[in-house]
């Protein structure tokens, strides 16, 4: 082993620390060569050279007990080795970095995200029509012009694996622009959602939202998914009032979805915020649950039928939080939250408090008890389900108003936790569940031999609290990058 590079615990380890640390010891090519460069030349790049960290608590993200005093081998963008000192030999003449008193994760994995959206109500104005200041098919041009953006917003925020659950079919173009980059998440996406709906926030030359309108509408959606690459098919299950006898059209059509998605081999994904509805789509096939059940107390039939489905279970608590902050004209800033998202978007973030239509605050009292009655039912069946063994994935419903791209992992897990559930089972949730969800255990997920090497370098312990996969997070690693957060924000930290 060479010498080694001590990561002091005070001092910041962004990439101008880095860059001086590395080349005080004749080493260059450990440290990407910042974002924007990587963004704009992925083609260019120096492969990522080999290293060695040691000294570190491997929490490994499969329930395992941390591993103390570790060493983590990376080579060729993969882990090439993890274990305790002695069990993985360093070749001779590799870069080594001790991270002493750190503790090293899985990257994130956001489960339940939107690349169409852009995080503010200029992508949902169903929500606040603000077309006249920012029109519809402008706002939407713009994201699809500047991914880069909330790709550094994720990477920033030590998400290094997105699902996109919905949205309009260049987001598969993303995607696929996203594997080739060392400067981006990993991305599966499912493009448009099928709907059992008629929706408008449409182009007219683009839909995100493919209406199931009868047999044959349904058979041509699934199979224009399937046919374009889709990762998932995912079905907006909405139920409520309606002409007679459309319930059991809206099942049928669940159920043909379904079974057009299994012949795809492709997962089942269903919005169903209602338990008859979530029901209904378990019973069609749905794999993944992308929000929580909040009409009422799930009952035993049902966590027993997701259990024996071996579905997944997405809360998406804080997408309802964010809702009242956005009835309220009140968004409430994290400090974090500059490093993190893009000026263009916290600007439009911050002037939430002048837009109009803010309601009276006796209804806006209101609202906040019926929230409160919601939020109730939705922590009361997440801790139901979780004790069943159901396994969860932690999804922010990234993009939809006041629910910034990558900080938004953070408050969701923030909320989960509050709910009650341990910081181990959340880190499970947010690494190899995520990974598991996206059909990509096989190759990420988790700190294993073999893996693509996507982790994060903490200087808190996340088996504490949740909150130290954000506030102490020091160091991200994407695919044998090794990257310091100053290097991956908008502003200094």
């Amino acid at each position: 082993m060479g010498a080694a590079l001590k990561i002091p615990s005070a001092l910041p380890a962004g990439r101008t620390f880095l860059v001086l640390l590395l080349a005080s010891a004749g080493i260059s090519g450990l440290v990407g060569p910042g974002f924007s460069a990587f963004a704009t030349t992925p083609d260019h790049r120096d492969d990522p050279v080999p290293v060695a960290l040691f000294g570190a608590t491997v929490v490994d993200g499969t329930g395992a007990p941390p591993l103390q005093d570790a060493v983590v081998v990376l080579a060729q963008g993969r882990i090439e080795c993890v274990g305790p000192r002695g069990h993985c030999p360093v070749p001779d003449g590799i870069p080594t970095l001790d991270v002493t008193g750190h503790w090293i994760t899985p990257g994130l994995v956001d489960a339940h995200a939107h690349f169409s959206l852009s995080g503010w109500v200029d992508s949902r104005p169903d929500l606040l029509d603000l077309r006249a200041e920012y029109p519809y098919a402008s706002t939407i041009a713009r994201l699809r012009r500047s991914p880069e953006l909330f790709f550094q917003s994720y990477l920033c925020s030590g998400v290094t694996a997105v699902f996109d659950l919905g949205g309009f079919p260049w987001t598969w173009e993303l995607r696929d622009r996203a594997r080739v980059s060392g400067a981006a998440p990993t991305i599966a996406a499912a493009g448009p959602f099928l709907s059992t709906r008629d929706a408008w926030l449409n182009l007219p030359a683009e839909r995100q939202f493919l209406h199931m309108s009868d047999r044959d509408a349904v058979r041509s959606g699934a199979d224009y998914l399937i046919s374009s690459g889709a990762d998932a098919v995912k079905v907006l299950h909405l139920g409520g009032e309606g002409p007679s006898g459309r319930a059991g059209r809206e099942r049928e059509y669940l159920e043909l979805a379904g079974r057009w998605a299994r012949s795809g081999g492709i997962p089942l994904i269903v919005h169903a915020t209602e338990l008859e509805l979530a029901r209904e789509a378990l019973e069609a096939g749905a794999s993944i649950l992308a929000h929580s059940v909040e009409d009422q107390v799930v009952d035993d039939a049902f966590v027993d039928l997701l259990r024996r489905r071996g579905g997944f279970y997405t809360p998406t608590l804080w997408v309802h939080e964010a809702a009242a902050q956005l009835r309220e004209r009140h968004w409430v800033e994290d400090e974090l939250d500059e490093i993190c998202v893009d000026p263009g978007t916290l600007e439009r973030l911050r002037s939430t408090s002048v837009r109009p239509g803010r309601d009276s605050d006796d209804q806006l009292a209101d609202a906040r008890m019926d929230d409160e009655g919601r939020r109730r039912v939705m922590e009361e069946n997440l801790l139901r389900i979780h004790a069943a063994g159901v396994p969860l994935l932690v999804g922010s419903d990234a993009g939809n108003p006041l629910v910034p791209h990558g900080p938004g992992i953070h408050r969701e897990l923030g909320a989960l936790q509050a709910a009650g559930i341990p910081p181990e089972d959340l880190l499970r949730a947010a690494t190899l569940n995520g990974a598991r969800a996206m059909g990509m255990a096989e190759i990420m997920g988790s700190v294993e031999a073999g893996k693509v090497a996507d982790l994060l370098v903490l200087r808190g312990d996340p088996l504490e609290d949740v909150a130290n996969l954000n506030r102490s997070l020091r160091m991200v690693v994407r695919g044998g990058y090794v990257l310091g957060r100053d290097d991956l924000a908008f502003t200094a930290p």
